[in-house]
């Protein structure tokens, strides 16, 4: 198993791709962080893992989120060796329909959450020559006219992978 005895943290990992991933680490041998906003879906993941899965709510638009999402693995299981940013907001606009409220709940979830959690993330990374596996779109180099300011924040956090990439690189 290629990830025996590693602890992975998984944003978004009540539902769809996010659990996938969740419970596809568990099969490789690690133990997960579960992370969502859903508390009874949430434990039902994390029970059916009984020793190898934890729970940990968070709401990603507070910036305060990440730092408690990692905070809860180093208490729960004393090491961090990867964080998976899949959580999104992938809620419908247009421009239309985009004002500055809308537009700053979606960066802070899908760009600024992922941000802050690597930022607090990375001393407990380095430590155990972690990894950071942020989860794209397409849409972050297509765009679409329904999904404006998801296309934008996808695009944003690509940029910010790329960059984040040479800082783990050269600080290693």
């Amino acid at each position: 198993m290629r990830l025996t005895d590693k602890v992975i943290l998984v944003t978004g990992s009540t539902t769809g791709i996010g659990e996938a991933i969740a419970r596809r680490v568990v099969a490789e041998g690690a133990r997960v962080v579960i992370h969502g906003r859903d508390a009874d879906r949430g434990q039902a993941i994390a029970d059916g893992f009984p020793g190898r899965a934890t729970l940990s709510l968070a709401d990603l638009a507070d910036p305060a989120a990440g730092g408690q999402l990692v905070e809860s693995a180093i208490n729960t299981y004393g090491a961090l060796d990867g964080v998976v940013n899949n959580a999104a907001s992938v809620a419908r606009n247009d421009l239309q329909h985009t004002d500055a409220a809308f537009f700053d709940r979606m960066m802070a979830i899908n760009v600024r959450a992922p941000m802050l959690l690597i930022k607090a993330a990375y001393p407990h990374l380095k430590k155990s020559r972690g990894c950071v596996l942020n989860i794209g779109s397409i849409n972050a180099y297509t765009g679409e006219r329904h999904l404006l300011a998801y296309s934008m924040s996808k695009g944003a956090l690509m940029t910010m992978s790329r960059n984040l990439a040479d800082a783990f690189c050269y600080d290693q």
